[in-house]
């Protein structure tokens, strides 16, 4: 379904209140962050959120990402609440999300998770990455099986070797379902974060150009872009984006324009919004 006019904008709205609280904890603490993947795109062409969005992308260098998890609930008070693998047990999601409390944004796909399920700014973290590529590529084939993996621990998307949990199955064979159960069975959900956190860092100790959000195949930017960052306005907020902001969305996305068409207009039109739930 399409969101009604202002029913987008009072979204957007919140959205832009949440990464506000999100840049100031940043800019009281000395972490570095950066926008990034549609966000990214809306502060360069737009700057602001895109017009039919309703999501913040936010990125993180893992030693910015970890200094953001240890500060930031206590300085969010009870107006956000940082949702992490630590903090919210049932969360299907490896990374970081800010949550607005008093709100509700539940996407079908987690509707039956009982987590904390408010309006939110994803934060992701940023690893360093080898300079052979296809030891790059095996890097992140192996994150993106865990993470199907720490993702079945909660929900399960297919028919075959359990109940599904979302109302149309995806689409995968019988055997590799039932690999992902055995595993899911004799792993932990904990075992198998710890893991891909293994994986995700196992070069951040190395002196290598680029970093990416290892679970995507091409988000590379250069670490040096990300370390000093530049500032761009971005609705009524001025935020941090990478360095060289157009290089990172031609390395995201192969190329990128203003003019997107239509079916790339992709959002997550939840199956309830509540911008205040009643007390």
């Amino acid at each position: 379904m399409d969101y009604q006019k202002e029913e987008l904008q009072k979204l957007q709205e919140a959205l832009y209140e949440t990464l506000e609280e999100v840049d100031r904890i940043c800019k009281k603490h000395g972490i570095h962050y950066f926008v990034t993947g549609g966000t990214a795109i809306g502060a360069y062409f737009w700057q602001k959120i895109l017009p039919w969005d309703d999501d913040i992308d936010v990125g993180m260098l893992r030693p910015d990402y970890e200094r953001f998890a240890q500060v930031a609930q206590e300085e969010m008070g009870a107006r956000f609440f940082l949702q992490t693998p630590k903090t919210e047990p049932h969360t299907p999601f490896f990374f970081m999300k800010v949550r607005m409390n008093g709100s509700r944004f539940s996407e079908s796909t987690f509707r039956h998770i009982q987590m904390h399920q408010g309006i939110y700014v994803d934060i992701f973290p940023f690893d360093k990455i080898p300079k052979q590529p296809w030891l790059e590529r095996l890097q992140h084939r192996v994150v993106y099986f865990l993470n199907g993996l720490f993702i079945a621990k909660e929900i399960w998307q297919w028919k075959h070797c359990g109940q599904c949990d979302i109302p149309e199955p995806r689409k995968r064979g019988w055997l590799p379902c039932f690999f992902t159960r055995l595993l899911i069975t004799i792993l932990s959900k904990h075992t198998i974060y710890n893991i891909m956190y293994k994986v995700q860092t196992a070069f951040n100790n190395r002196s290598l150009p680029l970093c990416k959000n290892i679970i995507t195949k091409s988000e590379r930017v250069p670490v040096r872009d990300v370390e000093q960052t530049q500032t761009v306005t971005f609705g009524p907020l001025l935020v941090s984006a990478p360095h060289d902001l157009l290089l990172y969305l031609n390395n995201h996305y192969g190329s990128v324009r203003k003019d997107i068409p239509d079916e790339m207009k992709i959002s997550h039109r939840p199956e309830k919004l509540v911008f205040k739930e009643k007390q």
